[in-house]
């Protein structure tokens, strides 16, 4: 049996100068919906993955910086957000890049920062949960990137760096789980695997250089995304839930390439469940605003996740409850017991739509 009950998945980010506005407006517009409750990666991870670039790689005495995001145009990301933006790429052409320096084998990582800002959020929600704003049951939430997500868009003019960035990652994400397993009880902790450039490698081929992946990886990417999955997810304490989000990547509301179905993704979610090492409580797929048609949901009837909950991206502001609906038409001829949420994070949109999007999440939710 599934310990996820509740309807609505927040992938991670959300809009909001503050982990407590965040949680509060959450709470407040999507309530009982909820299973999982994030803190809305503010400050510098919301730009996800240049999070790692900005507070770690940079400063890695080992690795060489040999290129830079451009000064971000005030109009990217809204002029509430672009005050010391330099460090944000404005697209997938405009990256962090570095390179292991000459004769260094191996690097090491001692945190990344994940584990220090969930010890600060918690707080917050324990306040909020004690005051009654968050219901009782709901999971402090913690989205992480998976190896090849948090390393190799940045290596694009280094691939022999790779494995070595690798391995520095894997050893840091474990003092990571650690530390974060200090500050948050396992049974208020779920946490999330961030899997985008491995979703991106099985549906291009392992090489897409028009978004930063010019060069092949070592070995299959399905067997580089279940090692990862296999060397991390033992180290999720099991009163913790674990769930897979299974992306396309986002810069600017734009996916990295647009998926031609739910088979990769659904191949993906089998093999995690199959190969992480310990229980997967949900996985999250993502659908595309113009996909309500049977050949991208069909992929489905291939599914073998057991108990895990399955968690569809079919909801969109843009084009509100009625397109939303009838994309979950289309998925209930194919798949049954499932949760909603948006294809991605809610951090890159304007604060404005959010009580609009929260009514679509309760609304489609009351009709499961």
């Amino acid at each position: 049996m599934s310990r996820v009950n509740g309807s609505v998945l927040l992938v991670g980010s959300v809009v909001g100068q503050s982990a407590a506005e965040v949680m509060r407006n959450c709470a407040g517009g999507l309530g009982d919906t909820l299973f999982g409750l994030p803190d809305g990666e503010t400050g510098l991870r919301w730009a996800w993955i240049n999070f790692l670039a900005a507070q770690t790689y940079d400063h890695c005495p080992d690795l060489e910086t040999v290129a830079r995001p451009n000064p971000i145009d005030p109009g990217f990301a809204g002029e509430w957000r672009s005050e010391g933006m330099d460090w944000c790429p404005q697209g997938f052409q405009d990256h962090w890049q570095f390179k292991v320096r000459d004769g260094v084998s191996k690097i090491r990582f001692d945190r990344f920062g994940y584990a220090e800002d969930a010890r600060q959020s918690y707080e917050t929600f324990r306040e909020l949960r004690d005051e009654g704003v968050i219901p009782g049951g709901v999971r402090f939430q913690v989205s992480l990137p998976l190896i090849e997500s948090g390393t190799r868009m940045f290596l694009a003019r280094s691939p022999e760096s790779f494995p070595i960035m690798w391995d520095a990652y894997r050893e840091a994400m474990v003092r990571e789980l650690a530390a974060l397993c200090e500050y948050v009880p396992p049974q208020d902790l779920s946490v999330q695997w961030d899997i985008a450039v491995e979703v991106i490698a099985m549906e291009a081929g392992d090489h897409a250089p028009e978004i930063g992946l010019p060069w092949d990886g070592p070995g299959e990417a399905i067997d580089r995304y279940v090692q990862a999955l296999a060397a991390l997810s033992p180290h999720v304490p099991g009163d913790a839930l674990l769930g897979l989000h299974l992306c396309y990547g986002d810069i600017g509301h734009r996916h990295a390439i647009q998926p031609r179905d739910l088979g990769v993704v659904t191949a993906m979610a089998n093999a995690g469940v199959a190969n992480a090492g310990r229980s997967v409580d949900y996985a999250h797929i993502p659908v595309p605003r113009d996909r309500h048609d049977d050949a991208y949901f069909a992929p489905l009837e291939g599914l073998q996740i057991g108990d895990t909950r399955l968690f569809i991206g079919l909801v969109h502001h843009t084009d509100g409850l009625e397109g939303t609906l009838r994309r979950l038409e289309t998925a209930r001829k194919y798949a049954s017991g499932f949760g909603i949420s948006t294809e991605c994070g809610w951090g890159r949109r304007a604060p404005e739509t959010l009580p609009e999007l929260m009514r679509i999440h309760t609304e489609t939710a009351s009709r499961l």
